[in-house]
């Protein structure tokens, strides 16, 4: 009897997470054009959407052949979507997802405990991910949200019940929307656009994602309504910045910790929006992890001649951020 309880209980955690993955990539892809036309910040390239949809979709087909409790489901989910995310907010997406999964090993399903603990791990990961963090940015959804969890976690009168994580779930809703509209007037670069940061509205549209899937119901079709920006036209290029050699560079690399922080450290003195963080959850026999490595750099030969000596790159795509990209 035990044993068929469990089972029934990974059934039911499964079927949140998949229905979560579905209908977050479906929200993505049907609000992807709002996402870019926001996307102003760190640079105006207009491909938020597309980045955390294709994180998305790739954590969505990973999920569908796992059969683990939810800790190892999202952990396997993070790790496909970390190899293939590109962008600031698809990379961070990933970086979430992985950090969701290690407390929620053994759970077989969600509850408001749960959820308050893999928020919190999902921060610390998400923060200590990038070399330049700010606020205004879907960081500050994130602690926002993490923050109205650990007060509804501790104000549950049953933590334990699915009525306290659905009561919960719509008041951290609330508490995210509230903290995308405050993104405008926390960033100069979103003040001045008249905009609200693009990848808080993203997480937001996966936590309502998130919301809907526990509670069996489909995402709130208003939940954008009001928001500053939605109807601008796509943001433009700085001027000359189709003259200028600036790239985003996307790769992974096997490396040691010492390694990444010796490469985070060079890269920052060569690029920016430098993002770094472990792919796998254990090293293998010489020590070392896969690192994904997100930096945007002046030019390409001299990020690229840094990364490919710091250890075996296993994957790697430069692309102009206004222009296709290439691989190597």
């Amino acid at each position: 009897m035990m044993v068929e309880q469990q089972h029934k209980g990974r059934i039911r955690g499964h079927a949140a997470v998949h229905r979560w993955f579905f209908l977050a990539e479906q929200a993505l892809r049907a609000h992807g054009d709002s996402l870019n036309r926001l996307n102003v910040f760190p640079v105006a390239d207009s491909d938020t959407g597309a980045n955390m949809l294709a994180t998305m979709a790739a954590a969505r087909q990973a999920a569908e052949q796992s059969e683990e409790d939810l800790g190892a489901l999202l952990a396997t989910a993070g790790t496909e979507a970390m190899a293939e995310a590109r962008g600031n907010s698809g990379t961070l997406l990933a970086v979430l997802l992985s950090g969701f999964a290690e407390p929620l090993h053994g759970h077989e399903r969600l509850t408001i405990g749960a959820l308050d603990q893999a928020l919190e791990h999902g921060s610390v990961r998400a923060w200590s991910a990038l070399s330049d963090p700010v606020g205004g940015t879907m960081l500050s959804v994130l602690d926002a949200v993490r923050a109205c969890a650990r007060q509804q976690a501790a104000a549950a009168e049953e933590p334990e019940s699915r009525t306290a994580l659905i009561d919960s779930l719509d008041s951290m809703l609330e508490v995210a929307r509230q903290a995308v509209v405050a993104t405008e007037g926390e960033l100069e670069a979103l003040t001045r656009a008249g905009v609200v940061d693009s990848g808080g509205t993203g997480l937001l549209i996966i936590f309502d994602a998130l919301r809907a899937a526990v509670t069996g119901t489909e995402p709130d079709p208003h939940l954008l309504e009001g928001l500053h920006g939605l109807e601008r036209e796509p943001a433009a290029q700085p001027a000359g910045a189709e003259d200028e050699d600036h790239v985003e560079i996307m790769c992974t690399v096997r490396l040691d910790p010492l390694g990444a922080a010796s490469l985070r450290h060079q890269l920052d003195e060569v690029g920016e929006s430098v993002i770094i963080t472990p792919i796998d959850a254990e090293a293998d026999e010489q020590g070392s992890y896969r690192w994904r490595i997100h930096v945007h750099a002046g030019t390409e030969e001299e990020a690229s001649q840094v990364i490919h000596a710091s250890g075996e790159v296993t994957t790697y795509t430069a692309a102009p951020l206004y222009g296709a990209e290439t691989e190597h």
